[in-house]
């Protein structure tokens, strides 16, 4: 049984302690109850005397509130008139949750974008791991709030967006916003791996509540949740489908009446929603230190005059967010430098895999999340670097099954009549500069398989794949939730790969 839909203005404004006057000019279309009030506690038999009475009274003792939890997200209020807070409880209900069955204790508040905007402005980041925006109309932010907004993405902070009631004039300005924000980056479908689906409770379907022409129903399907990257984490996630309605645990209601102006497709019923809402607390809390130390790159530089020639790292540039780890690039430099004899060359050269552009780098790199989609020429230009002594290295950063679905087919088409094979443990590779027999998990350090795939070519290895990530904990943090060995593991690895390229 869900909760009696107590949705008046007046319980909602009185819940937030906000005037009238602050809602003068926002078209209000509350659909949810208002928060809960938090328990207050009193110690065991305060107030009550003992017996047998006592001639002076004891001294009573008023309900004690529980301290304030560490702030974790905030309800942004944006806009003029777009009713940012359709559900007012729906986020302190998660947060309830998130305490009772993560042991997650965390706190929330309203933020005014407007808050946001002045802290940019004097450059001061916010703390806060995660902001949530949820409504129902269209909207568009201002220049500043767009600033402002995606500084606080790349500073390591998650944006959350969730369209009340399903609606699909939220989910299309939400959109938009974000591809002006980060015009360079793929903003699309989650995958069923993605860790978000998987970071408390499994998940690979979901149940949705719906209405047609006045009747209620129900349906089951996967999950749809868009995602963007920055670095190797998804930092904006976008939910088409309510959430927050079952975060409040109630089905939102179907009469147009309540809400006349709101436009509604699917919503999650609220067991899903909130299971789904409290895996994406546990991934936002579990990189959000991820998050604060890929939001700065930190280059290494080296001695400016070098007697012989240096070596050269070129990554390829694609469409499948090509750049996830910067930082972990420049530690592998930095490792080549001091643990080799290798005079290295720490500015990191990016080329698109044309033929004039890859000529001058035997050592080609590439990684990602996504399908690369690279044309016809450019496999064309790649096949002759290659046939003309060139090595590729791919990476799949975290480990992604839809990477690895694309690469493979990559490999294919660049060697139709060659077949990916595992990459023997008495191979040369393993013995190129570290004496490698045994590699450890990343997240548990048992001893694993290191699982390395390649292409050769008349006894040389041209190119070679890592299914499992074994680059972006270099720098000692990653992703919690990827596929890949530990610090040391790939250190020694990435260090082999260069050596083995190089001599042969």
């Amino acid at each position: 049984m869900f909760r009696p839909l107590r949705c008046t203005l007046l319980v909602a404004l009185i819940a937030f302690g906000f005037v009238a006057s602050s809602f003068a000019q926002r078209k209000v279309g509350t659909i949810g109850p208002p928060p809960r009030k938090n328990p207050q506690r009193q110690t065991s038999a305060e107030g009550f005397p003992p017996l047998p009475l006592p001639v002076t009274p004891l001294r009573r003792s008023e309900p004690k509130a529980e301290p304030s939890p560490p702030l974790f997200t905030a309800k942004l209020i944006y806009g003029d008139s777009q009713d940012y807070m359709p559900n007012p409880g729906d986020v302190d209900n998660l947060m309830r949750h998130a305490r009772y069955e993560l042991g997650l204790w965390y706190g929330w508040k309203v933020l005014d974008l407007k808050e946001l905007v002045a802290l940019h402005k004097q450059n001061k980041p916010s703390k806060l791991p995660m902001l949530q925006m949820s409504g129902y109309e269209a909207f568009e932010f201002t220049v500043e709030q767009r600033e402002a907004l995606r500084q606080y993405v790349l500073d390591g902070g998650t944006l959350l967006g969730d369209a009340t009631l399903g609606s699909p004039e939220f989910t299309q300005s939400f959109r938009n916003e974000i591809r002006v924000m980060f015009p360079d980056r793929a903003f699309d479908l989650l995958q069923v791996d993605h860790p978000i689906y998987r970071a408390y409770h499994t998940y690979t379907n979901v149940h949705y509540f719906d209405v047609d022409q006045g009747f209620d129903f129900q349906t089951q399907g996967p999950p749809e949740l868009l995602g963007l990257n920055i670095g190797t984490r998804t930092a904006v996630v976008l939910s088409p489908h309510d959430m927050s309605c079952g975060w409040d645990e109630f089905i939102a209601p179907s009469s147009k009446t309540r809400v006349p102006n709101a436009p509604r497709d699917k919503a999650l019923l609220p067991g899903d929603a909130i299971r789904l809402g409290l895996n994406i607390v546990s991934y936002v809390a579990a990189l959000r230190e991820v998050g604060d130390v890929e939001s700065v790159t930190r280059q290494v530089a080296g001695p400016s005059k070098r007697a012989r020639q240096t070596f050269t790292l070129a990554q390829l540039r694609h469409q499948g967010d090509w750049n996830p780890d910067p930082n972990s690039t420049y530690q592998w430099l930095r490792h080549l430098s001091q643990e080799s004899s290798l005079s290295v060359g720490f500015d990191l050269k990016s080329v698109d895999p044309a033929e004039p552009n890859i000529a001058a780098y035997p050592f080609l790199f590439m990684t990602g999340f996504r399908n690369p989609k690279f044309t016809d020429k450019e496999k064309e230009a790649l096949k002759r670097h290659i046939a003309a002594g060139g090595f590729l290295f791919i990476n799949n950063c975290s480990g992604f099954r839809e990477f690895d679905q694309h690469v493979r087919q990559l490999i294919g088409e660049l060697f139709p009549d060659q077949e990916l094979t595992a990459v023997e443990e008495d191979h040369l590779i393993y013995q190129s500069f570290y004496n490698i027999g045994e590699v450890r998990d990343r997240r548990s350090g048992a001893a694993r398989s290191v699982e390395l795939q390649g292409i050769t070519v008349k006894d040389r290895l041209v190119l070679v794949y890592s299914k499992n990530d074994m680059i972006t904990h270099l720098k000692q943090v990653s992703d919690p939730f990827g596929n890949g060995f530990d610090a040391e593991s790939c250190r020694q690895l990435a260090v082999n790969l260069v050596t083995y390229a190089l001599q042969n």
